[in-house]
Order: structure tokens, then sequence, then C-alpha cells
């Protein structure tokens, strides 16, 4: 038996429950098994060791439910493909068995269970991960194609023909990840053609025709899905979403609204929050919100998020107001924040509550306790916090007067965006990006403006400084040959092999593949005579980086 060797999580908020569950898991010859009340707990176990098998319960009393917990742990990618994944629960809501459906666990277990059921899910979980642990652990480190290539050499021998759903998802996956998005379209149809009704093909075929940029096909789709138990309010925010990609703003109220207001899930409300601000209608937003807010009263953790939410709001309203007419909107909003609690807050709540405090501090002109706090802040670790928290970051640090500062987390922001892979959180982070594009300006003025910096400390010898500058220049505007060339003049100046994610070999191999002007050519040239003679160093040190 492997059970000595494999690490289990349950999370489990009910205490009997959680015994019982640990009990039959240490008969079964599984010894190391870790209890857990919430998922707060399990994101702290999860950032120190991972587990090879978590145990979840849905409804986890005053705090968030399992799916939402998964959900998050993703997000945060503390959640490793693997780690295995086995629901237990007494639910049995056709609402709630599609939540936990739309996550992918492994399997689902219904309470009460025998402890022979319970046995031989584990037991074929652990059987089918094994066999494709090899693919798993290169998903883990991005290797995206070595994985599909992994998958496919195992698929040929598949000595295991219950894993072939399995099989098939994760190669589904695979070709998303590497953007061949008509491979894996032409999977989930072939699935669907065996079985018309498999939801999880369905989804995955919606969302490889909206990837290959096929909308219309897509809407169709999802059209056929609204009105059913299991589908209906995921569909109806795929269609908002659309809507929004074209700016109807209204069209996506109405699919919106076909979603039950107790059903909405977190990102949910926040898409709705948002549709109804792009539409000016802030009162619908702060009623919703609230309304969200007061349900959720019981719900630690959701009551703190919504409470911000709803301050953000507010905060809105005065940044939209004179400084003398901003003081009732600011007193709520400190009210909110102060009412979403100190003590219980998760990282990415606490750094989101702390940058709220930042641009109250701002709207009301007091610079010098919004630069001590922008300064306290920046010593945090900001890699959790989420894209709409960072650009309150960005009008915290433009409120100050450090356009650079800014710029940086604009460029952190998009990449963020990109690497979300909820769609509804990837399009709230879009619109709030969009926002603070539109407030920075164009991207090739303010690379300008920080190349124009960049000289001048250059021509000052002030090299090292001249770098930032020039680095977010190229950062803004790659196109631009004279902030690459500027960069790497930097770099070289001051004996640098890298900065930040610039690498001084492969920027100049970079330019050296682009058609360039005469004059920056023999520029180019002349930098890389001086690269040459001291290579090697610029080689162990990108090594180093690497």
């Amino acid at each position: 038996m492997v059970g000595p060797k494999i690490n289990i999580a349950v999370v489990e908020d009910n205490g009997m429950a959680r015994i019982l569950l640990r009990n039959h898991l240490l008969e079964m010859g599984y010894s190391n098994v870790s209890c857990f009340i919430h998922g707060r707990e399990l994101k702290k176990a999860l950032k120190i060791r991972p587990f090879d098998l978590i145990l979840m319960d849905f409804h986890l009393g005053d705090h968030k439910n399992g799916v939402e917990v998964i959900q998050e742990l993703t997000r945060e990618k503390l959640l490793k493909h693997t780690t295995g994944l086995i629901f237990v629960t007494s639910d049995r809501l056709p609402l709630i068995i599609g939540q936990i459906v739309d996550i992918h666990p492994d399997d689902l277990v219904i309470k009460p269970y025998t402890i022979r059921i319970l046995e031989k899910t584990i037991a074929n979980t652990l059987k089918i991960r094994r066999q494709l642990m090899p693919v798993l652990s290169l998903m883990d480190e991005k290797l995206w194609e070595h994985a599909l290539q992994k998958l496919e050499e195992i698929a040929k021998n598949n000595p295991l023909p219950k894993s072939r759903t399995t099989l098939l998802k994760i190669r589904a996956r695979l070709l998303l990840k590497l953007s061949r998005f008509d491979e894996a379209a032409a999977l989930y149809s072939g699935v669907l053609k065996s079985a018309e009704n498999v939801i999880w093909a369905k989804w995955g075929l919606i969302h490889a025709q909206y990837l290959a940029g096929k909308i219309e096909i897509s809407e169709e789709l999802l059209k056929d899905m609204l009105g059913a138990h299991l589908t209906n309010d995921k569909a109806c925010e795929w269609l908002a979403r659309i809507c929004i990609g074209r700016k109807e703003y209204e069209v996506a109220e109405e699919y919106i609204d076909l979603i039950n207001e107790s059903a909405l899930s977190m990102p949910a409300a926040k898409l709705k929050s948002s549709i109804y601000q792009l539409q000016n209608k802030m009162d619908k937003a702060i009623d919703l919100l609230e309304r969200k807010r007061l349900n959720a009263k019981d719900i630690r953790e959701k009551y703190a998020e919504l409470s911000l939410e709803l301050a953000r709001c507010y905060l809105t309203i005065a940044e939209s107001k004179k400084i003398n007419e901003r003081a009732n909107a600011l007193q709520v909003a400190r009210f909110l924040i102060g009412n979403a609690g100190r003590n219980y807050l998760e990282e990415n709540l606490a750094i989101k509550r702390d940058y709220m405090n930042i641009l109250v501090a701002i709207l009301e002109n007091d610079q010098d306790k919004a630069i001590a706090l922008l300064e306290e802040a920046d010593q945090k670790d900001f890699k959790a916090a989420d894209v709409p928290t960072m650009t309150d970051a960005i009008k915290g640090w433009l409120g100050v007067g450090d356009e650079m500062r800014a710029a940086q987390i604009l460029f952190d922001c998009e990449e963020k965006m990109l690497e979300t892979e909820d769609l509804t959180d990837q399009t709230i982070s879009s619109m709030a990006i969009a926002k603070q594009e539109e407030e920075l300006g164009e991207r090739r003025p303010r690379a300008l403006k920080f190349n124009k910096q960049g000289l001048h400390l250059h021509n000052q010898q002030r090299y090292n400084e001249s770098v930032d500058y020039f680095y977010q220049a190229y950062l803004l505007f790659p196109k631009e040959a004279a902030f690459g060339l500027n960069l790497l003049q930097g770099l070289l100046e001051s004996n640098l092999a890298e900065y930040k994610k610039a690498k001084t070999l492969q920027l100049f191999n970079e330019l050296d593949k682009r058609e360039l002007s005469s004059s920056n050519r023999k520029r180019l040239n002349e930098i890389g005579g001086r690269i040459s003679a001291d290579k090697d160093q610029f080689i162990v040190n990108e090594n180093k980086g690497e």
C-alpha cells in the first residue's frame, strides 16, 4: 500500500465529520493526514508544503465555500497540477453540484458515504494520477509542449481504460495552453458526437472557439445553454463578458440580470457592479453590493471583500467631486474600509485595504500621510494583490507624483491579467487596466517622456539611474529601436548583465535581428564590440539569472 507516502489534506468545518473522515483515512493506511477547518488554514499550509490529495467539503461554516477556496488557490498559483482534488459533500442541489463540476475535481463523494466507496474513490484517483504524474509534473513547470508529448506516449499504451476521460481533458487543456485552439475544438466536438450532453466538453468547445476568435460561434453555443439548471448562470456570465468586449453594456446587463441575485458568485457580483458603473449607474452598483454584503454578514471573508468593493464605489464618487465636496463619500468609504476588519483578513484583502486607505489620504489631499502609507505598503509582498488592487496602487503613486512607479505597476498588471485563468476576473481586470491606461495616457508619449528622463540622467553619467527610465520606455514601446538601444547602452555603462526582466545579451540579440536604420545599426555594432570584449562576464551572469 502506498498510503503512508501520500500527504492528504482534509478541509471540513464540522468537527465530528472531520474526525470521522480522518479516522477512515488512517484505517485505510494513509498516515500523513492534515486537517483544516477552512480555506485560510489550507492556504497557509500550501505556502509551506504541497499535498498529493485534498478532500474538500463544500460548506465551510462562516468561511468561503470549497469551490471558492479552490478558485482562490488556483488564482494565487498555490494549487499544483500534481495535487488531486475530491469533493466530499452532502449537497445534492443541481446548482451546487454544477459549481463543483465546473472546477473539474478528480471525483465527487456524496454524504452519507460508505468507507468502501470512499476508499475506492481515493484509490482510483491516486491510481490514475500515478500514471499521469510525469505529465502533471511537467505542467507544474509550465512545460506544456513536453507535457503534451508525454501524455501522448502514455495514451498510446493506456493500461487504465477508466482514465480515458481524464486523458482527454488534460490533452484539451494542453492544446489550449499551446494556442492550438482548432485542435482543442475538434477534440471537444469529438466527445460531444459520442455523447452530446457532456457538460465539460460543451464548455471546452465554447472556450476553444472563443480563444480562436470565433466569438459568434461561442455566442450561439452559449445561447443554447440558457435556461438549464446546470448551465444558465455560467452562460449568462459568458454572454455578458462578450457584450462588454463589444461595449454593448445594456445587453450585458440584460444577460447578467438573468442570474438570480442570491446565486451570483463573487466574481459575477463584481462583474454586474462593473456593468452598472460603465453605464454611470453608481446607485445600482452600490445597492447590489450592499445587498450582497448584508447577505454575507455571517461569512467573514465575503463580508470583508464586499465591504471593500463597496468602499471602492464611494472612493470613485469622491474622486469625481471637488475637494470640498468629498467629505460624505470619504466618510462612508472610511467606515466600510474599517468595517472590513483587520485581524482575520487574508493577505490579498489586507493589501487591498492598505491601498484604499492610501486613496482616502490622497483624496483628502494629505500627501505626507499618503507617501508614508505607500512606503509602508511597498514593503509588503505585492504578489498576493489582484489586478484591481494593483490599479489602486497605480492611483496612489500617481497621486503623490511618482509616475515611474505607477508605470511599473501598470506593466505588472497587464502581465498578471494575461496569467489569469478565470475569464470573469480577466474581464474585470481588463476594465480596471483600461481605466488606468486612459489616466496615464498613450503608450508612446509616455515612453518618450521616460526616454527623455533617461537621456538626461545618462548625459550626467548617472548610468544606474538612467537604466530604470530606459527600461520603462522600452517596456511601453518595444517597437521603437532607439528605446532598446538606449536601454542596452545603459546596461553596458552600468556594467549590468540584466535588469529586472531585461538581459543584456538577449536584448542585443533581439535588436540584432531587426531591420535597423544605418545609424542605429552602426550604434548597435559599436555596443556589440564593447560587449564582446567582456562577453564571458555577461554569459556567466545571464546564466545565473536564468
